[in-house]
């Protein structure tokens, strides 16, 4: 029972303003005496019970019944939206992702690391043009030329262009943000498109479109670099580049004891643990990586360098 009592302390911890019979009777289909006496260890979880509650709320069965695993392996579970046919449940995904941005913004110490190879999803959400390229990668990847729609005929539902609205209110209100930039990032992201432009999914037009939203992100990206902040809250952001080669992009989100640790996955997606030990894992990778960064932040000649060269990449387009 021991697991089981851990199990409704942990999943008491991520729930924060429900009441935890409440959850668990909704959850399990069970009336609240039922869930009062699982919660107190009077009946014992079934199995299924138990992998549901995991399940749902991205929890480690080997971590709450305290078995060791034999290998070095952390927790993450997988989250990938269905830009086909986006549902319900894809669109939690990312509203659930967004609340927890805004909790986390309360606390005095919040903390958004990432490091990015090719985007950053703040860029991805800010500039739709962007966001629509990434849409048409993604269903080509994973439907081919059969299901791919052109880039022009790209459509971000009215849903979820409300989600990166508040994604991108509230990723501002973090206390402190840096995003560490792979020094290749633009010429991977070009190389990209011109593939696309190769196979006739992207038109003229729309090359046209993205190399203009392009010039405007790294317009935008030069005022943060020298003022340091965004411009609503003031919130410090730092920009680093890195000359390391890295596989994808990584990210987490600090706030007090508490961190999500994030490693994107299949162009859109993402796998992602809220376990301790992986977000410390994440931690101590992402501050070497820092380490081994240039700060381009606050120094003149490291920004004059580095937008040179992404400019300079662009202007091939």
């Amino acid at each position: 029972m021991e697991g089981q009592k851990r199990l409704f302390e942990i999943l008491k911890s991520q729930i924060k303003n429900y009441q935890l019979v409440d959850v668990v009777s909704e959850l399990l289909d069970i009336s609240d005496d039922a869930a009062y006496r699982r919660i107190r260890g009077v009946t014992e979880l079934s199995y299924s019970e138990l992998m549901k509650i995991a399940r749902t709320y991205n929890l480690s069965i080997d971590n709450i019944l305290g078995i060791d695993s034999p290998y070095r392996s952390l927790p993450f579970q997988l989250f990938n939206q269905d830009y086909f046919d986006l549902e319900a449940k894809d669109y939690r995904m990312a509203t659930d992702y967004v609340a927890a941005i805004r909790v986390a913004g309360q606390h005095p110490k919040s903390e958004f690391g990432f490091a990015s190879n090719i985007m950053p999803m703040h860029t991805m959400v800010l500039y739709s043009s962007i966001f629509r390229f990434f849409m048409l990668k993604w269903m080509y990847q994973f439907g081919g030329l059969e299901k791919a729609i052109p880039y022009d005929q790209v459509v971000i539902p009215a849903q979820l262009r409300e989600v990166h609205v508040q994604y991108l209110s509230e990723i501002q209100k973090i206390n402190y943000t840096y995003i560490i930039y792979h020094e290749m990032s633009m010429q991977h992201l070009i190389h990209d498109i011109q593939f696309f432009h190769a196979i006739r999914l992207i038109n003229d037009e729309g090359i046209t479109e993205l190399k203009n939203c392009l010039k405007d992100m790294l317009d935008n990206l030069e005022w943060l670099i020298n003022h340091g902040a965004y411009p609503e809250t003031n919130n410090k952001i730092d920009i680093y580049v890195s000359g390391l080669n890295f596989e994808t992009s990584y990210s987490y989100l600090l706030a007090g004891n508490t961190i999500i640790a994030m490693i994107d996955a299949f162009t859109m997606g993402a796998v992602t643990s809220q376990d301790p030990p992986a977000g410390d894992f994440m931690l101590r990778w992402m501050n070497s990586m820092k380490r081994t960064s240039t700060l381009v932040t606050g120094s003149e000649k490291n920004r004059i360098l580095f937008l040179e060269k992404q400019r300079e990449t662009l202007n091939k387009l």
